[in-house]
């Protein structure tokens, strides 16, 4: 914050304990301020209320380091601004003795204004000990630091000294936040009751800004202690090089002052902290962490002056690792012990490298932690990559330039250009030419290792980057290779072809081998950890370093509850910090100051699915005040903090939403605005959609259900109840499109204080999920928890919808009479409250079990009237399931062309609707029909068809069904292997949803396979299988089916007397079944039996008995069976003729029907009549054939 002068009285008004007079000035001097002591707005010495000696010792130190650092203060009247930073001081400690939450959180910020404190007295008393008072003895390289950060924060008025400037580095970049951190101690405090309750409603807000507060109290630390020790560093370097070359210094370089150890703090300074340490101990180059990295200087420091080529030897640019004068210590590149997974990429870098079109420009992008920087280190470190270039092998650290002329000396350095002189604006001319020269001398190859620091900045910054690139990218004889965060490239750089596409996670396989080379093993608890970090090459490397010491089952307990936050060896590192490494991608660049984006971030980070590329009006207008969402998303996706899918939408992957939601990017505004949209949408329901709105709901699925769990803990519980209500409506359409998740039901149901109403339709959807699911027990239990709810709460409409739901329980478990009352009660209580659409949704339900039970006219009588209140109440959905009914009823009783029409006019509907399952089952019962008509590849297409609407909905009973079917269809076509994998799958996807007759179906598919391939014994025992799950059903249909298949096994095996005995039952069933299809090859197998037994007059009875069955089917194959039964009986009478005309018939049916094989048979037994007739007429002999 940014704060004039004409308003500073506002802000110190928060800095006096009280007013001393009336005429104090709430404002600072600007010229000749006195004492601190006697400044009216500043607390005397003996004003201070420290806490008690039971304090606890932490503060203690922190109060005493006030006291301390304000006796300095007083004393230094030159530098009057930390008297000021003083008061602030003592005000904070004041402040803090009320607060009475937050506590241990504020225990981390104390301890960074420690430090601070601690940095200022000894600066301050430094000043004053070295007379460094004046602007001509002020150590000037000092005076560029703090110019350097001046920038950052303005905040009090200051007078013209320019040996003033340390001094304002604290009270202008520091001062700002120490008022913050008194603002928010202000806010935590709280004297009334009320008070404390709207603090505790604020407290999300609260825990932020203390959690700001410290972030920035460390940048402060931070940042001027690295400015300060490596500008000391510099110093003494160009001090030893003076000794030993008897080169003076010059004398605006001063010596830096001596600058003492500051007071031990309350807690270890992190490893990644550089502490300043006395000029007379030897300063040892300052590291990041691994890979070492050296920390640059800050462009503003005085650099050294560049050599003249000829004091310059070859030596230091071929070999800068021996006798080097670089005034920095660069890492060379290390060659991966850990690299997997990458070898594809690798490959295509040296390619790249050693092609005809070489120099190679490589560009390795992608989001932090991918592994960018190990994968150019593989590249410098490759066989063919150090044969070729030896020594001229230069790798740059980048991360702390930032900008063109940082980049400059930081090559020019590197490359040994480097030694002290002077330090005036000269130094610069020419530096960029002389780089360009020395790279351009001999072939080499430059990587500049996380380039978008100095590439990414606002304004002409970036320009000037990229033209610098630019101008090294034109050398012939360098290969240049880059490492970016994001996804874009530099301009102006003709990179070479093909371009890398940007690095993604790595697979699961390597993730394995990376956990397994660390660890030692990779069990089941890593393998959760691998998943659960998406493979990210940096999490997986720092928990598999992790589990070395601990184990991995104790890694993931710590996951559960701190998730990211466990992925760190060591704090402000991004390569031993996953939340430091993201944290730089989110404050680096121009991400730190885009708003706009960073808030985009956040709303972002609670959408799993992320949005649409081109964001809905809609949806824009939830957030008025990002001017241009478009731009902030291509802004994300430039930094790789999201990406684009294939459906073209844009994302952030998991573990940034974790970031984001730990550091509470999103705004409570933005929160409740996600939560009133997917409110709305929910609460649209799962019938009669429109195709656009279906679509839309679609998308959004997993936004919706993360955003309605989040919002319960976002909305007050007065207004909780919509969002209940919308969760239940959430629910029923995961159920209806076949997305049996339960947990954001589970959540709702735990919501205290709702309704019994309300709590009861949340056990109701939970049970239609948990039947959908095929989890048939649970969702009885959830159903009779709801009825009793809705029964205490007086819902009539709810426990008939509940009476309903145990119908369909009942029903799946083939309890049909039990379902049946159900459903009944149900229709009664719907009657009651004059619910019409209820009515027909029983209706429809009580067809499907009179049809379940072979009563087809009571079936189709109770489809009709449903139709009838469907039509009424304009309910499409509702008219579909009883078309889908009706045309069963009538494919049963063979008017086929009625079931085709209603099968097809139920499919148009559903998909109006937008119901897959009932789109798979109405292509499914089409199959049948083509089947039927003997149109074998358009009902293989349909079946086809119905499994891939079965998959899309997680529908394990279609599912199965549309593979028993194919099944079947192979099965005829004699494709035996084809057939059984498909009634293997069948059988397990039947087995999954508790389905009964599905399994029965299936085995005695099986048994048709093993009877087709001469296993009869193996075939009956899975046709008793099937039998005995047939008979708990009570279907008939399958029961028949059965017998017959054991029938013609015993035929087979000359058991004439058992055959007949199935052929007799199944025929039987079939009759209930009323299936002329099936009573007419029962009769033909009875016939069969007669004609063997001897019995042909009977035998020619049963055969046309089963034509006219046949025939009233209209099966074709059937048919052609009866023909050549009645042929061959024909034929043993001796009436040639007749026999002939049969076997004609019987030949021409199975070509009809695609059955070549009985086509053939049919073939030989008219080639041998034909014979019999060219002999004449000749006495008939006793004998049978069969």
């Amino acid at each position: 914050m940014t704060v004039t002068p004409n308003s500073s009285s506002k802000i110190l008004g928060l800095w006096r304990r009280s007013p001393r007079s009336s005429n104090s000035s709430p404002t600072l001097a600007k010229t000749s301020p006195g004492p601190a002591h006697g400044d009216p707005d500043i607390p005397a010495a003996g004003d201070v209320e420290f806490q008690s000696v039971n304090a606890d010792a932490k503060l203690g130190a922190f109060e005493m380091s006030i006291a301390v650092f304000r006796e300095a203060a007083s004393l230094a009247s030159s530098i009057p601004y930390m008297g000021a930073v003083a008061g602030i001081f003592l005000q904070i400690i004041r402040i803090k003795g009320e607060v009475d939450l937050y506590r241990e959180m504020w225990e981390e910020v104390m301890y960074d204004v420690v430090k601070v404190v601690d940095l200022v007295r000894h600066f301050s008393a430094s000043c004053q000990r070295h007379g460094l008072c004046d602007e001509n003895t002020f150590p000037q390289n000092f005076i560029g630091i703090i110019k350097e950060l001046e920038q950052c924060v303005r905040l009090l008025p200051f007078g013209s000294n320019r040996h003033l400037y340390l001094a304002f580095y604290f009270c202008s970049f520091g001062t700002s936040e120490f008022v913050r951190v008194a603002e928010v101690l202000s806010q935590c405090r709280g004297k009334t009751k009320f008070e404390q309750f709207k603090r505790g409603l604020a407290r999300n807000d609260m825990v932020r800004e203390i959690q700001r507060c410290d972030r920035h109290m460390n940048r402060i630390f931070e940042r001027f202690m690295t400015a300060m020790v490596v500008d000391i560093r510099f110093q003494q370097l160009f001090a030893e090089r003076a000794q030993s070359t008897s080169v003076s210094v010059p004398q605006n370089v001063p010596m830096p002052m001596p600058m003492p150890m500051p007071t031990p703090l309350p807690v270890p300074v992190p490893m990644s902290m550089p502490v300043p340490m006395p000029i007379s101990m030897p300063m040892p180059p300052v590291y990041i962490e691994e890979p070492q990295t050296m920390l640059p200087y800050p462009l503003s420091f005085p650099q050294p002056q560049l050599a003249e080529p000829s004091m310059r030897p070859n030596s230091h640019v071929r070999h800068p690792s021996a006798g080097s004068s670089s005034v920095m210590s660069y890492p060379h590149p290390i060659r991966p012990q850990v690299f997997f997974g990458r070898d594809a990429e690798l490959k295509k870098i040296v390619d790249l490298i050693f092609s005809p079109t070489s120099p190679a420009r490589v560009a390795i992008l992608g989001p932090g932690g991918v592994g960018k920087t190990s994968l150019a280190h593989a590249v410098l470190t490759h066989d063919q990559v150090v044969a070729r270039f030896g020594d001229c092998r230069y790798l740059i650290p980048c991360e702390s330039l930032n900008s063109r002329d940082a980049l400059v000396v930081a090559l020019a350095d590197r490359l040994s250009l480097l030694q002290p002189g002077s330090t005036s604006d000269s130094y610069f001319v020419g530096l960029d030419s002389r780089v360009l020269s020395v790279l351009a001398s001999e072939e080499c190859i430059l990587c500049l290792d996380d380039f978008e620091s100095p590439w990414d900045q606002p304004g002409p910054g970036r320009r000037a980057v990229e033209l610098l690139l630019a101008d090294v990218t034109a050398l012939s004889s360098v290969t240049v290779l880059i490492t970016m965060r994001g996804g874009e490239r530099p301009k102006e750089t003709a990179w070479t072809l093909p371009m890398l596409p940007p690095l993604t996670n790595f697979g699961r396989d390597a993730a394995k081998r990376t956990w397994e080379s660390l660890a030692g093993t990779c069990d089941e608890w890593a393998e959760k950890l691998i998943d659960a970090v998406d493979c990210l090459p940096l999490a997986v490397s720092l928990l598999g370093s992790l589990a070395e010491v601990s184990t991995a089952e104790m890694l993931w307990e710590r996951w559960k509850k701190e998730n990211i936050a466990v992925v760190e060896k060591e704090k402000g590192d991004k390569l031993s910090s996953l939340d430091f490494s993201i944290a730089l991608s989110l404050e680096s660049g121009r991400m730190a100051t885009d708003s706009s984006s960073r808030r985009l971030l956040g709303i972002l980070s609670l959408l799993p699915d992320g949005m649409s590329a081109s964001p809905s009006p809609e949806f824009r207008r939830l957030f008025p005040d990002i001017p241009d969402i478009s731009r902030s998303l291509d802004t994300l996706l430039g930094r790789s903090l999201a990406v684009r899918t294939t459906d073209k939408r844009v994302q952030v992957n998991s573990l940034v939403r974790l970031y984001c939601e730990n550091h509470g990017l999103a705004t409570p505004g933005d929160q409740l605005a996600l939560r009133d949209y997917y409110v709305t949408l929910a609460s649209h329901g799962y019938d009669n959609l429109g195709p656009d709105l279906f679509k839309r709901m679609m998308a959004e699925m997993n936004n919706m259900g993360f955003v309605l769990q989040k919002s319960l803990a976002w909305t007050h519980p007065s207004e909780i109840t919509p969002v209940v209500e919308a969760m239940i409506a959430y629910t029923q359409f995961c159920s209806y499109i076949g997305n049996f998740s339960d947990a954001v039901i589970a959540c709702a149901i735990q919501v205290p204080g709702l309704s019994v109403e309300t709590l009861g339709d949340c056990f109701a959807s939970l049970g239609l999920i948990c039947l959908s699911d095929g989890n048939v027990n649970s969702a009885q239990e959830h159903f009779s928890r709801a009825l009793i709810l809705h029964e205490k709460a007086q819902d009539v409409v709810g426990q008939a919808n509940d009476y309903c739901h145990l119908g369909d329980v009942l029903y799946r478990n083939d309890e049909v009479e039990e379902a049946k009352r159900h459903y009944q009660r149900a229709y009664d209580l719907y009657v009651q409250v004059n619910n019409a659409c209820g009515q027909a949704n029983v209706l429809t339900h009580l067809g499907d079990v009179y049809r379940k039970l072979g009563n087809l006219q009571e079936s189709c009588a109770h489809y009709q009237r449903g139709l009838a209140l469907h039509q009424e109440q304009r309910d499409q959905l509702g008219q579909a399931n009883d078309l889908k009914g009706l045309g069963h009823v009538y494919l049963r009783t063979d008017d086929i062309q009625r079931a085709k029409e209603c099968f097809e006019h139920a499919l148009e509907l559903h998909e109006a609707v937008n119901d897959r399952v009932g789109q798979a089952n109405d292509t499914s019962s089409l199959a049948g029909i083509y089947q039927r008509l003997d149109n074998l590849a358009k009902a293989e297409e349909a079946y086809k068809e119905a499994l891939y609407l079965h998959n899309q909905v997680n529908d394990d009973l279609g599912r199965g069904n549309a593979l028993s079917h194919l099944g079947d269809l192979y099965r005829k076509q004699n494709k035996l292997s084809l057939a059984e994998d498909h009634y293997t799958q069948a059988l397990q996807s039947h087995e999954k949803a508790l389905d009964k007759l599905g399994q029965a179906n299936d085995l005695k598919g099986l048994g048709g396979i093993l009877y087709k391939q001469g296993d009869n014994n193996k075939a009956i025992d899975k046709y008793n299988a099937a039998l005995k799950l047939y008979e708990a059903t009570n279907h008939s249909l399958g029961k028949a089916n059965c017998q017959r298949s054991i029938g013609h096994i015993h035929y087979s095996q000359n058991r004439l007397h058992d055959a007949s005995r199935m052929f007799q039952d199944a025929l039987e069933n079939y009759k209930r079944a009323n299936d002329n299809i099936g009573q007419g090859n029962a009769l033909n197998g009875l016939g069969d039996v007669e004609r063997r037994h001897g019995g042909l007059s009977r035998a020619e009875q049963l055969y046309k008995q089963a034509l006219q069955a046949h025939k009233k089917a209209d099966d074709k194959v059937g048919q052609g069976n009866d023909y050549k039964g009645l042929g061959i009986v024909y034929e043993k009478l001796y009436k040639l003729k007749d026999a002939k005309e049969m076997f004609e018939k019987a030949m021409e049916m199975h070509k009809q029907s695609g059955s070549s094989k009985s086509e053939k048979q049919d073939e030989v037994h008219l080639e041998k009549v034909d014979k019999k007739l060219a002999r004449g007429p000749r006495i008939k002999t006793s004998g049978l054939s069969t």
